[in-house]
């Protein structure tokens, strides 16, 4: 088994393709500045030869539309790889002079991204008018190179299946392979943050891959061709047999963007992206499972009411009247958020419900869903998770749109339901400090806040005319946790200016008509070593000088969809959780120490934390989540 390293060369592309993960930080005016450049290209280059890798990869963004893209492969040509490839969406490959200075300098190996076997179908996903046209011109420029130069061209495509796509793989197959592509990927929709929102919209059951690679069998059949299934599990494949499908390729490994010294470096958490199944145990594939987001409905919800059983069955009597607040629901489908805020309700009583209005459950259907749930006694207040556009957590680099349009979006739905008939309950806006300083200060972003506010304004039923009179809602403020790397800020120098932004922020809230608190966790601040909790509590009494204090630590629990390893796809605050992270490094002392002497004060099981619990999540009773 060979080993290929794919460069991440940057973000910028020309075409928008619509499931694409990277549309938020390519909408930043001058993106092209934040790829990297040659040098650092040809860094890792040399890292790739100097490493064992044998087989070297470009994928971006676009990496061909760099105008060293050419030099970039003929600096990799100088090393001994046996194959130079590029993951492309082809269009650059339409120039038939850049097709030739590309493979003459070393191109060997192409992966297509076409997605469809019409230009209404592939141009639609693209968003790219002509992109077929261009991409299919381009296969064509190389088969004469390959010919004309006696040139070796390996030639895949990657198929990203979607539900209007899905059912074509067949002719996909139909359309490249008199071209020589005998090798088809195909990998359904994969969320993330920034685009969880649209996972409703292009979810893709296993089953209906299934279907659509038995329906490609003649056409494989016909061309000696094969499906590489990658984010699928082999084994849902195998009865085709190693005929028609070549096993996942895991001697790949991807030099990200954000990622400065080598591969995989960064490990800010251990993120749950696969599950496993029973029959997993003892597989020998190289398969890391099935992917979190086919993940039954029926389990999620389960867990959920599990985990808030857990959470109040360790509380005295009476601590336990506080109405529940719960988030990480954003891979539930409709019906399974409505049976999980009935279930709730029945349980434990009307709910808090915190979302960002970035789920699969489409912002229309959430609105139908709280008015419903409003109207059933089920939901007590709807909490909307808010955060403005803001640097990548992950490339310190790059903007991340953050979610003030969506929860926006979502307001002026839950005004439409409302002028309807419908009941809205009470609204809470959460945000931490930070942000809501920025989007009251930072003139970038300042514009957000009066859209926020606006939206707020018709969920509550004010009119325009009423102006700032009030929009029958509260503002939450929490106080996120220091970062761990650095030694905590001396709260004791700063209670001028805590009690300036504080006040500031009363301010701000009582021109909005809006009420305003702190919200805290009262001194259950797991995971904080004593110097940060010591801190952020004198930071907190800072705060409740100016304004009310409500304290969550009896409401909010966790489970395992809103566990940090779901962070990647998750809108649920990690600021208001104050955990420390595991899966990045040891248990601290202090809390190794607790857990030893208090081990059901420590526990943090029950919130949905506990290592046996995420474990043994599962479409099946013993199937377990994979961690990556």
């Amino acid at each position: 088994m060979g080993k290929l390293l794919s460069i991440e060369t940057g973000f910028t592309c020309n075409s928008r393709c619509r499931y694409c993960t990277q549309l938020d930080y390519r909408a930043i005016p001058q993106a092209d500045k934040l790829d990297l450049s040659t040098e650092e290209i040809k860094e890792r280059i040399r890292y790739a030869a100097e490493n064992g890798y044998d087989q070297l990869g470009f994928s971006g963004g676009e990496p061909t539309i760099r105008p060293d893209f050419v030099d970039l492969i003929a600096y990799g040509r100088q090393y001994d790889f046996k194959r130079i490839g590029v993951t492309t969406n082809g269009r650059m490959f339409a120039y038939r002079r850049f097709a030739q200075q590309a493979m003459q300098a070393g191109l060997d190996g192409f992966t297509f991204s076409l997605h469809g076997h019409t230009p209404e179908l592939h141009d639609t996903i693209t968003t790219s008018k002509g992109a077929l046209d261009q991409a299919m011109q381009g296969l064509r420029n190389i088969a004469r190179m390959r010919e004309r130069f006696g040139l070796e061209a390996h030639l895949m495509n990657n198929q990203i299946l979607l539900p209007e796509n899905t059912p074509h793989i067949k002719d996909v197959v139909a359309m490249l392979a008199p071209f020589g592509v005998r090798l088809f990927m195909i990998q359904p929709f994969i969320a993330q943050r920034s685009n969880v929102r649209d996972l409703g919209r292009f979810y893709v059951p296993y089953e209906d891959i299934v279907a659509a690679v038995e329906e490609a069998l003649p056409v494989l059949e016909r061309y000696g061709a094969r499906i590489k299934p990658y984010n699928v599990p082999n084994c849902i494949l195998w009865r085709f047999g190693p005929k028609y499908v070549e096993p996942q390729f895991y001697g790949l490994r991807s030099f990200r963007e954000y990622e400065r010294q080598n591969p995989g470096e960064f490990k800010g958490f251990r993120a749950k992206q696969w599950y496993r199944m029973a029959q997993c145990k003892g597989c020998q594939e190289y398969c890391p499972g099935f992917r979190i987001e086919q993940y039954p409905q029926e389990r999620m919800r389960g867990e959920l009411l599990a985990a808030a059983a857990d959470f109040v069955a360790d509380k005295p009597v009476e601590r336990t009247m506080q109405r529940l607040a719960f988030s990480g629901t954003e891979l539930f489908d409709p019906a399974t958020l409505r049976q999980t805020l009935e279930g709730m309700a029945r349980e434990h009583g009307p709910v808090r419900w915190m979302t960002a209005f970035c789920e699969k459950t489409q912002p229309a259907d959430i609105a139908d869903v709280v008015c419903d749930a409003t109207e059933a006694g089920w939901l007590g207040e709807l909490v909307l998770v808010g955060a403005p556009m803001d640097q990548r957590f992950l490339a310190q680099r790059v903007l991340e749109k953050g979610n003030i349009e969506a929860l926006r979006a979502g307001l002026f739905r839950l005004g439409e339901r409302r002028r309807e008939g419908a009941l809205v309950p009470p609204l809470r806006l959460l945000l931490n400090v930070g942000d809501l300083h920025r989007l009251l200060q930072d003139e970038a972003i300042a514009a957000e806040w009066p859209r926020l506010l606006e939206g707020l304004r018709r969920a509550s039923g004010i009119r325009p005319e009423d102006g700032d009179k009030g929009v029958s809602a509260e503002l939450l403020v929490a106080i996120p946790n220091f970062p761990r790397d650095k030694k905590p800020p001396e709260m004791a120098r700063q209670r001028d200016r805590n009690l300036a932004m504080a006040q500031g922020f009363v301010e701000a809230a009582a021109k909005a008509g809006l009420g305003i608190k702190l919200l805290t966790l009262g001194e259950q601040r797991r995971g904080l070593d004593p110097a940060r909790a010591a801190e952020m509590a004198r930071a907190e009494a800072h705060f409740a000088e100016v304004m009310d204090v409500e304290d969550w630590s009896d409401a909010l629990f966790r489970h395992p969809m809103s566990a940090p390893e779901m962070d990647f796809v998750s809108w649920s605050p990690p600021w208001l959780f104050e955990r420390w992270d595991l899966s990045s490094g040891e248990i601290p002392a202090f809390l190794q120490e607790l857990r030893d002497a208090q081990p059901d004060a420590a526990d943090e099981g029950r919130v949905g934390l506990r290592t046996e619990s995420v474990a043994t999540l599962s479409a099946e009773p013993d199937a377990t989540l994979a961690g990556r």
